[in-house]
């Protein structure tokens, strides 16, 4: 009865050590948070901007930004998109989106663009008004750092033919295609020649201009024997082709 008792308490006492001394579960160490980099998402935007933009005459320069260092967003998996917002158009200061799509750390951030293009422009040598006919003397071109993108601004002397200023322009002034218009050739109560083709035919007349007319505008003219009124295509600075 005595060795029972005494196996007894020594199968309690081995079963209890091997209770007491199992490897209890590890706790689990909360993996450190790493958030994504600012500095690698004002790049990408830069780059996006770059790779968008086909800039035929000069050499684009856009610089992102700086974002908040407070801002701490969940590192992405995967490299994030890069888009632009619905209605967007890349300009001298454009809005790009990044967002990350990875499962648990989708967020969405809206980067400011600044963008300067090194390009050669044509500037004003003068001061001019209104109206006025510019060509080769009347500018310099120069290669300056210009807002925005080179097509915002004119580059080249023969982009001027066929064009007045809108408005009075000073000296030193970029020029850029919204300070033009298109050249009045004819002018209201002007005698023009009025030209008419068919079967190899051409018929002249000569009529009086009834409005302003630039390169290719349709304007009413009256025939100056016959009284007639009549629509044509402003051909010339005398001349308007009319359909029969």
């Amino acid at each position: 009865m005595y060795l029972l008792r005494q196996l007894l308490q020594s199968s309690i006492a081995l079963l209890l050590t091997c209770l007491l001394s199992s490897t209890a579960p590890a706790q689990q160490v909360n993996e450190p948070i790493t958030y994504q980099s600012l500095t690698e998402l004002q790049s990408l935007v830069e780059q996006f901007v770059r790779d968008t933009v086909a800039v035929k005459v000069g050499e684009l320069q856009a610089k992102a930004e700086p974002l908040d260092s407070r801002l701490h967003l969940a590192a992405c998996i995967s490299k994030p998109e890069i888009f632009l917002p619905s209605g967007a158009n890349i300009n001298a200061r454009t809005t790009v989106g990044v967002r990350c799509n990875a499962p648990g750390k989708q967020w969405t951030l809206y980067i400011g663009v600044n963008i300067e293009t090194e390009t050669p422009v044509l500037v004003l040598n003068h001061a001019v008004a209104r109206d006025a006919l510019l060509g080769a003397t009347d500018v310099s071109v120069d290669v300056r750092h210009v807002p925005g993108l080179s097509s915002a601004y004119l580059t080249d002397v023969k982009q001027l033919a066929g064009y007045s200023t809108r408005q009075n322009i000073s000296a030193g002034i970029v020029l850029t295609p919204a300070m033009l218009q298109p050249s009045i050739l004819i002018r209201r109560g002007q005698q023009v020649t009025v030209m008419a083709a068919a079967g190899g035919i051409v018929v002249k007349a000569e009529a009086v201009a009834l409005a302003d007319g630039t390169a290719n505008s349709r304007i009413r003219v009256r025939n100056i024997n016959t009284a007639k009124e009549v629509e044509g295509v402003v051909d010339s600075s005398s001349v308007v082709h009319v359909e029969l």
